[in-house]
């Protein structure tokens, strides 16, 4: 075999294994990338499970007090109205709200009355539902230990999570001496995990905690997936619950379709046959461009080498100038190395562009599938009608901006984001009959409609993904003067993404359109905001955010 054929076919083989490394790296990368994609799915969705099962629960602590905290529920503990339960106690309306039972004790730690509110498919009674609390060694002690806020819990009943709230039962005002406390229990049961299920649109079970988990509580993992297997078409992972006092309750098990990226392999091993098609060519064309150049100078290098061996000594065979025709030959051939090496580098190139542009892809879309989530969970969970509810991303995209505009970092337009999507979620926990009155609230409505703050800091602590962004859902009533709630804070003690989203929202008020409602003038805004500068709003941010209404060009 002739130097070069032996060439040509190095060349080839050397291009092909190129190419078949590239494609088992994007190969591999693509189902990296789409097992992190499945991971962080179903995690996300587990989140949002146990979200809403803690969004019961703190609905439950919100009913329990609403009982608990009333001047009828006071006088009957005190033997002043012996007619409580037939007149207030309203069966039908405790037990559409999913109410199980309520139990009443007086201040001796004596049961005064059990009322059974479970429906007629899922019967319980307020005796085996006071047993399964309160026979719990870790639950034995709380009727003892029951401040101004109560307490909250989970035990399991016959391996179903039964969710309880223990109020003490106190006058409106809340000045009272306690005349006892109230339990009010929830049952976590199937029903509900169905509805639960159907409006985030991820299918979930419930499993209670071995004997064994609870006794490795610190060593057990919050979130676990099962292992990945490129063969399956599901992945499933848990997450586990705890009770208040830290010991393991339940898992929350999901199982999710995988991501299908067979199409895109299918593209991926198409576009490298092509580029091997393209090297086999690439190493014919060598053969062809090169074969006349490189035969003819061996040829005539063999002919001065024999004409040496025939006539040695005599020195007129090789002249000066078929040495000068030799070195421009080793020249030629240094530049052919010179040229290949070039188009090595250009197609390595190449190959590197792609590369970032699939990561670029998939990084894009992982964004967008997290943005989008996070949308729907705020919506869902936002009290309120469909058009305020729709109004929260674009609120949200106007904060962010805001933030652009003031310069913070990355990480505070992320949490700033998440916060604005969030900034109601308290109102919740507010009694239906409050949040939306119509008329002048009183002064104890208006107490506990201040609440609802502290309660979105709740939920969103709650969240290990929500906990850092806490400060506009929790702030962003205060005002500038110090007369808002729920601390009174004033000035520049108020968070600053509290102060940009206040200065926001009456923006997004103001201007969310919907049909038959004729949106004010940009110097109508303008003068709103202005006359808010320096009471509700921070005079220097609310110029700089009619700046920002400036520069955007936006005509309102």
């Amino acid at each position: 075999m002739t130097l070069r054929r032996k060439t040509q076919i190095a060349l080839g083989i050397t291009l092909l294994l190129l190419l078949l490394l590239l494609d088992l790296t994007f190969t591999n990368f693509l189902r990296r990338s789409a097992e992190q994609t499945d991971r962080e799915r179903i995690t996300l969705n587990l989140s949002r499970a146990v979200v809403s099962i803690n969004a019961e629960a703190k609905t439950l602590s919100a009913i329990a007090a609403n009982w608990a905290h009333s001047d009828a529920t006071w006088n009957y503990m005190n033997g002043r109205n012996p007619d409580y339960a037939a007149d207030t106690l309203n069966r039908n309306a405790l037990t559409e709200i999913g109410i199980s039972s309520m139990i009443f004790i007086d201040s001796g730690n004596m049961v005064r009355l059990f009322r059974n509110f479970s429906s007629e498919d899922e019967p319980s009674t307020p005796e085996s539902e006071f047993l399964a609390i309160f026979d719990n060694p870790n639950n034995q002690g709380l009727l003892n230990n029951v401040g101004t806020s109560g307490t909250s819990g989970i035990v399991l009943k016959e391996n179903q999570p039964l969710l309880f709230s223990i109020k003490p039962i106190l006058t409106s005002d809340m000045k009272s001496p306690s005349a006892g406390n109230l339990v009010v229990t929830r049952k976590l049961s199937p029903k509900l995990i169905e509805n639960i299920s159907r409006n985030l649109l991820f299918n979930f079970a419930i499993e209670p905690t071995t004997e064994k988990e609870k006794e490795m509580s610190d060593e057990l993992p919050l979130v676990s997936i099962s292992e990945y297997n490129n063969k399956a078409t599901t992945i499933s992972g848990r997450m586990l619950v705890k009770d208040h006092s830290g010991t393991p309750s339940f898992w929350v098990i999901g199982i999710e379709k995988k991501e299908d990226i067979a199409a895109t392999e299918k593209r991926l091993q198409f576009l490298f046959l092509i580029f091997a098609v393209v090297a086999v060519l690439l190493s014919f064309l060598y053969d062809c461009f090169f074969k006349h150049e490189f035969s003819s100078r061996m040829k005539r290098l063999q002919r001065e080498v024999e004409a040496i061996r025939d006539q040695k000594g005599h020195k007129g065979v090789v002249t000066v100038d078929s040495k000068k025709d030799e070195i421009n030959s080793l020249q030629r051939t240094l530049s052919d190395v010179m040229a290949y090496h070039d188009f090595k580098q250009e197609h390595k190139s190449r190959m590197d562009s792609i590369s970032i542009m699939v990561y670029e892809r998939f990084a894009q879309e992982g964004n967008r599938l997290c943005y989008k989530t996070l949308e729907d969970i705020a919506t869902a969970f936002s009290p309120g009608d469909e058009k305020f509810r729709n109004a929260l991303p674009r609120a949200a995209t106007m904060t962010v901006k805001f933030c652009e505009k003031l310069k913070l970092s990355d990480e505070e337009k992320f949490y700033a984001y998440l916060g604005a999507l969030f900034s109601r979620i308290g109102l919740l926990g507010i009694p239906f009959s409050i949040r939306n009155k119509t008329t002048e609230l009183s002064p104890v409505e208006l107490r506990e409609y201040h609440k609802y703050p502290i309660l979105s800091k709740d939920f969103l602590e709650s969240v290990e993904l929500l906990r850092p962004a806490t400060q506009i859902p929790h702030c962003w009533n205060e005002k500038w003067d110090g007369t808002g709630f729920p601390k009174g804070l004033s000035g520049s003690a108020i968070p600053l993404t509290a102060r940009v989203f206040a200065i926001v929202d009456i923006w997004n008020e103001m201007t969310r359109p919907w049909l038959g409602r004729k949106l004010p003038t940009q110097e109508e805004i303008e003068l709103k905001l202005r006359e808010l500068a320096g009471t509700k709003l921070d005079p220097y941010l609310t110029e700089q955010f009619i700046q920002l209404l400036h520069d955007e060009g936006k005509t309102i």
